[in-house]
């Protein structure tokens, strides 16, 4: 039999209509079908040959029974006996197939076909057949009238199969047979049966070392409450206890269904995933360095760079060395082994929690990461996740934990994640993600060192992708030490003539490890009033850097890079065409020159520089251009004809004015460290500043990181918030400042020290993942490397212009000329405004008793601050 006439024994239809798919007559014939299958067991089991009537040659009793004793009467009694007496105890497969038939009608609304009939019919016989061969049941008058395989057995067994091939090759056919026969029953394929089996068994024996485990945690958890009450037992206590029995538990196997949990369907087999444990690292020699990669980049760079003009922003560091990955330490290594069966015990308290609120849910797999656990649990169908997100109190309450936070659902599968915190934080060192191979070859252009997510996945950001970053979070969260992992990302990545840097520290004490290094554009900025100055100095390098891409008809920062690369093909292809021209031109001009002409022509030599004697002032121009031009070794188009450079075109006097543009450009990343401080001082000044620069830099080559320790809504605001779509949640007290920072809940959650939530450029969800760690002593290595091969060359024009950092003219100007008592008076005014909601001369003329002149003086400085 081929698996197609195996796979047709319970088939659909080829093509049924809507209507005959849903007829009530598939259940009416699935409900008649197990009937028939339960009367015939039935009249099976209550066989009696005292039943059957006088007339048949089976009823052996002289004093037949008065009364059927049969369940199914007098009809159930002969169709039992005469079943027994041709197939035997085979006979019993009947009903068995009846059944399944049955449940396939009503469960699956399949057809039933020929195939399947005969599959009963060959099944039976090669049953009873086989029952003969084997000859366990001999012939007995109540059971087995004919013998075990009745007489269809004792003809097909024992008179032709053991006289033809013996007994062992009749047992090998009809075992075959009879395996033919219960796939075109069930119309399963023999792979799918075996695999099916196999399945069957490995479930089997999970469920049995689950259960064992559980109880051994259960047991372990009641050994170490106190008889009576719930109080745990001290720790000392519990470890002496212990004694000899701490040794770790074997490997458990995945969770599966148990029937106490009250679940009704099987689910996969779920997994432990333990992506806790650092990537142990290597230190082999054939692996090449981080160092050793960037700085061949960086020589290609410097090489592909012609020597141009450079201002300080762009001064080479031609022999830096980026510093090396020794500089930072891996933590010790005390990790201890993960306890599966706790991990669990856990999951079976959640899904006993949730069942008993009427919620049933499948356990799934199990996550544990650096800081936290996540255990999936995949809900029943027609029930809504938001049931299991409003319980999270309940199963914070069951599973003893101090916060919890719920994903309904995991975004990209179909469970709901419950995330618990771990009792021990595994360190998630900054070498270790230095040294991940996404952040050696990725394609990040500015890439920084995140920290690892829940599944043990690195998280590498590129700052030009973001283009710039929010970052917020309460005291002792992690703040600091995220952007000390940015910076210092960077610093190991980029050298000081490829990236700057502007850090506003107004609490003074952040920043001050990198006071001394070479990569600062400017002295770290610690006065707030000053802050607002240095972003106004970025708004003009901004506004500059574009004025030169202008000229050099480049759109962005990456193209006035890489164009002098393009430039030089460009100019080579050039010189080619022009020089072949004009080859080309001279020997075709050469033979037509006639007398006439040579009378006329000038000397030889003077072909740009023939003087007219017509008119002097023409010659005396002509004598400018050709002192301009030496040589004068240029077509009629201008393309330069001569071996050498051609000199430089005339500068007129605003060009003679213009800065000089430099060969490349670097990175500008500005960090502020602490945006409420600003924001107290000249809120609507630095919102206007911060706006104008999260707007427009990011073609300039500029970032903006901003943190921030107080996410109130007058500190970060919608205008802020709008252009810095990159964000990164710390922990915070309430879920109204986590909608601050990310505009959902989810960070009050966090269980801090680093334990964040991510959202990436151009992603929806965020990412909850263990922020990177640096500490003070790496930085200060770090630092000192780059301390020794350079000092910080700050920008002249910022020194210049020291006091104020404004530009000339205009209303900052106007403002910096306020004088003391102007000042005093402004502030009344702005009080003011705080009391009366409005602001006017008239106002301020009726209030403060101020002139018509000084009041209007007033209005304007006001109007220049943004109030």
């Amino acid at each position: 039999m081929n698996r197609a006439a195996a796979a047709n024994a319970v088939r659909p239809p080829r093509a049924r209509s809507t209507d005959e798919k849903e007829s009530p007559w598939n259940d009416v014939t699935g409900i008649l079908l197990l009937m028939v299958a339960a009367m015939l067991l039935l009249a099976l089991l209550s066989y009696d040959s005292r039943d059957m009537p006088a007339w048949s040659h089976l009823s052996h009793s002289d004093l037949p029974s008065t009364t059927t004793q049969n369940f199914m009467g007098i009809v159930g009694a002969v169709l039992a006996g005469y079943s027994l007496f041709f197939v035997g105890l085979a006979a019993y497969l009947v009903p068995v197939a009846v059944t399944w038939f049955g449940v396939c009608k009503l469960h699956s609304k399949t057809r039933l076909t020929r195939i399947g009939w005969m599959g009963v019919a060959v099944l039976t016989v090669s049953a009873a057949a086989l029952l003969q061969t084997l000859g366990l049941f001999e012939q007995n008058v109540e059971v087995t009238p004919a013998g075990g395989g009745g007489v269809v057995g004792r003809l097909i067994g024992d008179v032709l199969l053991m006289t033809l091939i013996g007994q062992v090759g009749s047992m090998l056919v009809l075992g075959t047979i009879y395996m033919v026969g219960l796939f075109m029953v069930t119309g399963m394929h023999p792979v799918t049966a075996i695999h099916s089996l196999r399945r069957e068994f490995a479930k089997w024996k999970e469920e049995s070392e689950q259960r064992r485990l559980i109880a051994e945690k259960l047991a372990e958890e009641a050994a170490n409450t106190i008889p009576g009450t719930l109080t745990p037992v001290p720790v000392e206590l519990r470890k002496k206890k212990k004694g000899a029995n701490s040794a770790e538990a074997p490997a458990p196997a995945p969770v599966a269904i148990t029937p106490e949990l009250g679940l009704k369907f099987d689910p996969p087999p779920p997994k432990i995933i333990d992506a806790s444990v650092p990537r142990p690292h290597e230190d082999g020699k054939d692996k090449p360095k981080l160092t050793e990669v960037w700085e061949k980049k960086r020589a290609q760079k410097i090489e592909q760079a012609p020597h141009g003009s450079l201002d300080n922003l762009t001064v080479r560091f031609k022999d830096y060395k980026l510093p090396p990955l020794d500089l930072l330490h891996w933590p010790e290594e005390h990790h201890a082994p993960t306890d599966k069966g706790e991990l669990l015990a856990v999951q079976a308290t959640i899904v006993k929690a949730l069942a008993s609120f009427g919620i049933s849910v499948e356990p799934g797999d199990i996550t544990r990461g650096p800081a936290i656990t996540r255990y999936e649990v995949r809900p029943v169908d027609g029930l809504r996740v938001s049931r299991i997100a409003n319980l999270d109190a309940d199963i914070a309450r069951a599973t003893r934990a101090e916060r919890i936070n719920i994903l309904a659902p995991i975004p990209g599968k179909d469970t709901v994640g419950i995330e618990l915190a771990n009792k021990e934080k595994i360190i998630v060192p900054l070498r270790e993600l230095l040294e991940d191979e996404v952040f050696i070859n990725g394609k990040a252009k500015l890439p920084v060192a995140l920290g690892k997510d829940v599944y043990g996945k690195t998280i590498i950001g590129d700052l030009a992708a973001m283009p710039h970053l929010l970052v917020a979070g309460a005291t002792g969260s992690g703040k600091s030490v995220c952007i000390n992992g940015i910076i210092t990302s960077l610093i190991c990545r980029f050298a000081p003539d490829e990236l700057r840097f502007i850090m506003i520290d107004p609490k003074v004490v952040e920043m001050q490890n990198y006071e001394e290094l070479p990569h600062l554009a400017l002295p770290v900025v610690t006065d707030p009033k000053k802050a607002l100055l240095a972003l106004r100095w970025v708004v003009r390098e901004m506004e500059n850097r574009y004025q030169i891409f202008a000229q050099e008809g480049c759109r962005n920062f990456e193209a006035f890079n890489n164009r002098n690369r393009k430039r030089k093909a460009d100019q080579d292809a050039k010189r080619a065409a022009a020089a072949a021209a004009n080859a080309a031109a001279m020997a075709k001009a050469q033979p037509k020159v006639t007398a006439p002409d040579l009378e006329a022509a000038p000397p030889a030599g003077a072909l740009v520089h023939a003087v007219s004697l017509a008119s002097p002032r023409d010659d005396e121009a002509d004598m400018d251009a050709a002192a301009e031009d030496p040589g004068g070794l240029r077509d009629a188009s201008g393309t330069w004809l001569g071996d050498s450079q051609p000199p430089p075109a005339p500068q007129t006097t605003e060009r003679a004015h213009r800065p000089p543009t430099p060969d490349t450009m670097p990175y500008i990343v500005v960090i502020v460290d602490e945006l409420a401080d600003l924001m107290q001082t000249a809120p609507a000044d630095i919102e206007v500043a911060i706006a104008r620069i999260t707007q427009m830099a990011r073609a300039a080559g500029i970032h903006l990181i901003v943190a921030t320790q107080t996410p109130r809504a007058d500190v970060i605001t919608g205008v802020i918030k709008a252009n810095i779509p990159t964000r990164i949640a710390f922990q915070v007290s309430s879920a109204l400042d986590s909608r601050v920072i990310l505009d959902r809940k989810g960070a009050e959650n966090l269980v801090g020290k680093g334990d964040m939530l991510y959202v990436p450029p151009g992603g929806a969800q965020p990412i909850r993942s263990q922020g990177a760690l640096v500490t003070d002593d790496e930085i200060h290595a770090l630092v000192d490397h780059c301390v020794a091969q350079g000092r910080p060359v700050f920008d002249v024009k910022v020194d210049e212009e020291s006091g104020d950092f404004m530009g000339e003219g205009g209303e900052d100007g106007e403002e910096g000329g306020m004088s003391a008592e102007e000042a005093e008076t402004l502030e009344q005014c702005i009080e003011v405004i705080r009391q009366e909601k409005k602001a006017s001369t008239s106002l301020f003329q009726r209030r403060l008793r101020l002139g018509y002149g000084r009041a209007a003086r007033m209005m304007d400085l006001l109007e220049a601050r943004g109030i």
